[in-house]
């Protein structure tokens, strides 16, 4: 009796599994084949109307000489760690040649007359700012203000009748929302991505 009790208990949990796991199946199978409301979108306006106003900007520092101060200890307080350091410590002070550098980075233009809008970290210690728009026209450029803690700059050209783009307000958008990102990054010019 006992056996045909257990064979029964296992037969019926064995046919509960079989019906749950087809169940499991169809639902993922129908959630799959059907179509998904927010695809993406076509984004060719949008980029087509960005990049005109996204410009390419090279930041060119100059070689300058530094003071640095450097231990009279060439290791460096090594054999400090021992106890047989120098009693007397030290440290004088040397110049240094800094090699020239070349920065790059993205800006947007917000008005025809040539203000730039675009990060502190892409201006800070120019020697020379260039800027190229993205119909190759190059002009120079000057700071007209930064803000180190939110990272912006303000650039400005000498042109005039200049493709702009509008700043937006972050505050009507929602999260999930499709958004472009153009750029400059890595001198690879007038680059697109999309995302949510």
């Amino acid at each position: 009796m006992k056996k045909i009790e257990k064979f029964f208990v296992g037969a019926a949990c064995m046919l509960a599994l079989t019906f749950s796991t087809g169940a499991f199946i169809k639902v993922y199978a129908a959630e799959t084949s059907s179509s998904v409301p927010g695809q993406p979108v076509d984004l060719t306006y949008a980029a087509e109307k960005a990049l005109p106003a996204v410009v390419h900007i090279k930041n060119a520092q100059n070689s300058k000489t530094q003071t640095v101060e450097v231990p009279d200890d060439p290791f460096g307080g090594f054999f400090d760690f021992f106890g047989f350091g120098n009693p007397g410590g030290g440290s004088r002070q040397q110049q240094i040649q800094t090699p020239k550098r070349s920065i790059t980075g993205s800006g947007v233009i917000i008005s025809p007359d040539g203000y730039i809008v675009t990060n502190n970290h892409v201006v800070e210690g120019a020697d020379e700012l260039t800027v190229t728009l993205n119909d190759n026209r190059e002009f120079s450029a000057r700071v007209v203000g930064t803000d180190k803690s939110t990272d912006l700059a303000l650039i400005k050209v000498n042109a005039k009748n200049l493709p702009t783009l509008p700043i937006g307000n972050s505050d009507n958008l929602k999260v999930g929302e499709w958004v472009i990102a153009v750029g400059n990054p890595y001198n690879l010019n007038s680059t697109v991505t999309a995302g949510i």
